[in-house]
């Protein structure tokens, strides 16, 4: 009987796996227990056992199942299973014996944490020359190519120059220190595989493996040669050369029969436009699928798995999911990164206040329970961010910068904060810790994996984690990461911080969280390497896109590829058949296959795809015969327009309102939004997070020029050396405040700028006022003012920020603008028809005409203009130019027209506030 067996592509794998076992083994009474089966993984022992339980009827004692890796560890160390180490230790050794044996290799990047990429490069090379048992005389040539120069920088050729020395080195130190990764257990194993006892098996079983490593097949073919293993493939070597490879190692043809088998699934290809159109799609082909057993969803990208359980979890009772979740894409990881972000930017005691905001803004610091009520939290959070955006007035209020204690002994917060002081600042103090604190001081990769797992269990017990089932496993694995930490060979030693919070960003970012679940009952979702040996009645596949399917590593970002091509080690072609092998053999068996691509600017179908097109359009005999499903959302354009009818109460209201320029513009641009911020008293929170210094510098600006320019009142201002070191000292007294002495590189930088175009202001100021103005009037002044309109009266309320005499006589407004250019009113077309809309679009802004207004009834007689002053630009744009202040009485006539119009409509009873924002450009 042959030793090798062929499973066609187009039949279900186990079943004949489970009728081999029954058949040569229960039938003619043989003991199970002396059957061994290797797999790639360990879903199929769960499968054949559950099926060999159903044949067989009652209890029974069952094979032992190895995965592959276990079965290289039994034959190279027997029941003995060595320890492995952590990636971080085998690192770590690797860049030890790099700064010993090659030191120059380290230049550049002497701490541990900038060596760690090229350790982890390194480390992988040499797994797989220990996979394919390369002999180190292999490498030799490398060295003399290395010599001459490969077409790399010039550290890579000394690093390849010295690769050899650098494998022997980490294979002594692994030997010393009792330790065996993966790669070295696979050498192990082809060396010692004669010698290895199968004394306690009659047979063993190689199951549905594809591409062997060298060292497998050592191991495999000994095996083999001994009369002790079969191998159960499937597939056709006349069509997969890895197959061929196999067979002509193996001296047996691995063939279905005379010809292959052609598949005979029904086939459904879909185009999303993207990720949540794909997860719409899946949720409309489970819609009509009754068998959820015999499913499969195959995902090659497991970032997609959060947007598709949103879209279908709500329909499954039961589903599995069993594949590698990113744990840098949990909320756990984020406010983590949160923390180590503070602490990189934290000067001495002070951090950043964005840094500051963004952690306390975090939905699961929110929702923290510290003391039976999670909303106090809420509460604490939304005060503080008030307090440091200006919105409270207190001594924290501004700050750039900020000591976290400042905030703890804020009394005015505090009160603000609603509850009893003491519990307000023990819930401040034990976030400041846990978030702040608790990162401060690290010096070892041990003070580091206790501050990781002291937030990890503070978040355990407080948070809302628990609500969401992912978490356990996320939380699992840091805590595990911690212990791995703690245990290894340089957690004593002494590092910079910031190598410490790199080493573990590295660490976790590269995490994948494996999910629990029952493989034999519901749904299964699954990468695609879980579906190894395994088929389904009904196959799902979403990101079948080139990048994704096949997921390819085109770039060696260390070794060059010339080198692996050198050690015929290029895995390039391999891989991309072995994830088409994959693929394929999954949907070959299957009897409905539904395949959704992405088709964007980022992302086109695979060309596993376009063969399946290619080879139904090659049987139709005609190009573009294959239907493709486009998934579209269904949007509905006639949404209901908001439309907020007014009362009675709410026009009394509006008629003793006292407005300003600003709320009468919003009314222009959108009477709703006019509605939800003068009416309810509603509005959306400045964005702190977003860009927090351009509205402090704005505040600060003003500030200091009302300040700087508060004693010129009643005089003509002298901008002499005496002022300018005057306003230099005040200067730096308010910069200090309000942004702190952090040091910070872009603190400096912004500080340098705002010096230099203060100096600009002041040098182009001197001149303006020693020939120009007479004298100061005004400086920051706050009016109030009473119009009578001809139809309406509307109270008033403006804020100016200088107002000067000039020495022509002129009443000249000052407006200080520290952002864009605004651009000044128009004129009022007398013949025009008015409406909202018109308005918006010629006035703008009624600001300008208001503030001459004004001062005309407080300087009766005299002229008066406004001006902006564009302090980026140092440019002044009046509002009247000489031949409208001529006619001012016209002009202004048009604005109050105008506004009349406006007031009108926010008076009239009939007409509601409606959401029709007007856009101009």
């Amino acid at each position: 009987m042959s030793k090798i067996i062929t499973v066609p592509f187009t039949e279900n794998f186990l079943p004949h796996v489970v009728d081999y076992v029954y058949r040569h083994y229960e039938e003619k009474n043989k003991d199970l227990s002396r059957l061994c089966l290797v797999f790639g993984g360990r879903r199929p022992s769960l499968f054949i056992k559950r099926d060999l339980a159903r044949r067989i009827g009652k209890a029974f004692i069952p094979p032992r199942f190895f995965t592959i890796d276990e079965w290289m560890t039994y034959v190279a160390y027997g029941s003995e299973v060595p320890l492995q180490g952590s990636d971080l230790d085998h690192c770590y050794t690797i860049y030890q014996l790099a700064q010993s044996h090659c030191p120059w290799v380290t230049a550049g990047r002497e701490s541990f944490a900038q060596f760690l990429p090229w350790a982890r490069e390194i480390l992988q090379f040499i797994e797989q020359l220990d996979l394919e048992d390369v002999p180190s005389d292999s490498l030799k040539s490398v060295r003399e190519h290395a010599e001459i120069g490969f077409s790399v920088p010039e550290d890579i050729n000394k690093l390849l120059m010295h690769l050899s020395t650098l494998r022997q080195a980490y294979h002594q130190e692994l030997e010393r220190t009792q330790r065996a990764p993966r790669g070295y257990q696979y050498f192990q194993a082809s060396l010692r595989v004669d010698q290895c006892d199968l004394s306690p098996f009659d047979e063993i079983l190689f199951c549905n493996f594809f591409y062997l490593h060298r060292t497998e097949n050592i191991v495999i073919k000994s095996i083999y040669d001994r009369g002790q293993a079969v191998l159960l493939m499937q597939g056709d070597q006349r069509r997969w050369p890895a197959l061929s490879r196999i067979a002509k190692t193996f001296g047996t043809p691995i063939i279905e029969g005379k010809e292959v088998k052609p598949t005979n699934f029904n086939l459904k290809i879909y185009e999303a436009f993207d990720a949540h159109s794909q997860a719409g799609l899946v949720n409309g082909i489970l819609e009509n699928i009754t068998d959820r057993e015999s499913t499969v969803i195959v995902l090659p990208d497991g970032d997609f798995l959060s947007v598709l359980l949103t879209a279908v979890g709500s329909q499954l009772e039961e589903f599995n999911i069993s594949m590698g979740y990113p744990l840098k894409r949990s909320a756990l990881y984020t406010l983590l990164n949160l923390c180590l972000e503070a602490q990189l930017r934290r000067k001495g005691g002070l951090y950043y206040t964005k840094d500051y905001l963004s952690l306390l803004g975090h939905p699961l610091v929110k929702g923290l329970d510290l003391g039976g009520n999670q909303g106090l939290i809420r509460v604490l959070t939304a005060k503080i961010q008030e307090v440091l955006k200006g919105e409270i007035l207190t001594d924290s209020s501004g700050r750039l910068f900020l000591d976290p204690e400042d905030i703890v002994h804020d009394e005015k917060l505090l009160d603000a904060v609603g509850i009893q002081s003491s519990t307000a600042m023990d819930m401040i103090q034990t976030i400041h810790q846990i978030f702040f604190g608790n990162f401060e001081n690290i010096r070892s990769a041990y003070d580091l994996a206790r501050a990781l797992q002291n937030f990890v269990e503070f978040m355990q017990k407080h948070s809302t984690m628990d609500k969401y089932p992912f978490n356990d496993q996320i939380t699992w694995r840091m805590q595990e990461i911690g212990d791995e930490l703690k245990a290894c060979a340089f957690a004593a030693e002494t590092f910079d911080p910031r190598d410490l919070f790199k080493v573990l960003e590295q660490r976790l970012s590269s995490q994948m969280v494996a999910f629990s679940g029952s493989p034999l009952r519901g749904l299964q979702m699954l990468g695609l390497f879980e579906t190894r040996s395994l088929n389904f009645k009904n196959v799902i596949v979403v990101d079948v896109n080139e990048g994704l399917l096949p997921n390819l590593n085109i770039y060696e970002p260390l070794i060059p590829r010339e080198v692996m091509i050198k050690l015929n080690l290029d895995r390039l072609e391999l891989e991309e058949e072995i994830q088409r092998y994959g693929f394929m053999r999954l949907i070959s068996a299957a009897q409905n296959v539904h395949l959704i691509y992405q088709q964007n600017k980022d992302r086109t179908r695979s060309r596993f795809l376009e063969e399946l097109i290619w080879e139904k359009e090659e049987r139709s005999g005609a190009i573009g015969t294959v239907d493709i499903i486009r998934g579209a959302f269904e949007v509905s354009v006639g949404r209901k327009q908001r439309v907020i009818p007014k009362t009675k109460d709410m026009v009394d209201f509006l008629k003793s309102f006292r407005f300003s320029a600003s709320s009468i513009n919003t009314y222009l641009q959108n009477p709703y939004s006019f509605y939800c911020r003068y009416v309810l008293g509603l509005r959306i929170e400045d964005d702190l997070l977003e860009d927090p210094e351009s509205r402090h510098i704005g505040i600060f600006i003003h500030d200091l020029l009302q300040e700087a320019f508060g004693g010129f009142i009643g005089k003509k201002p002298v901008l002499d050396a005496q002022f300018k070191k005057y306003f230099q000292k005040i200067y730096e007294t308010r910069f200090a405040a309000v942004f702190g002495k952090a040091g910070r590189s872009d603190t400096f930088l912004m500080e340098t700028v705002l010096k230099t175009r203060l100096e600009r202001f002041l040098d182009q100021e001197a001149l303006r006022c020693e020939n120009e103005v007479k004298e100061v009037l005004y400086v920051e002044r706050r009016f109030e003012d009473v119009i009578n309109l001809n139809k309406n009266q509307v109270h008033l309320a403006y804020r100016v920020d200088r107002v000067d005499e000039m020495r022509d006589g002129t009443i000249m407004i000052l407006d200080y603008k520290t952002g864009s250019m605004d651009p000044k009113p128009r004129e009022i077309d007398d013949n025009v028809a008015l409406t909202r809309e018109y308005i918006l679009t010629q006035v703008k802004s009624f600001q300008m005409p208001l503030y001459v207004h004004y001062l005309r009834k407080q300087f009766p007689g005299r002229a008066i203009n406004s001006a902006l002053y564009h302090l980026r630009t140092m440019n002044t744009e009046s509002f009247l130019d000489k031949d409208q202040m001529k006619d001012v009485e016209r002009i202004l006539n048009g604005y109050f027209k105008a506004l009349d119009f406006i007031i009108s409509e926010i008076y009239n009873l009939e007409m509601p506030f409606i959401d029709d924002p007007v856009n101009i450009k």
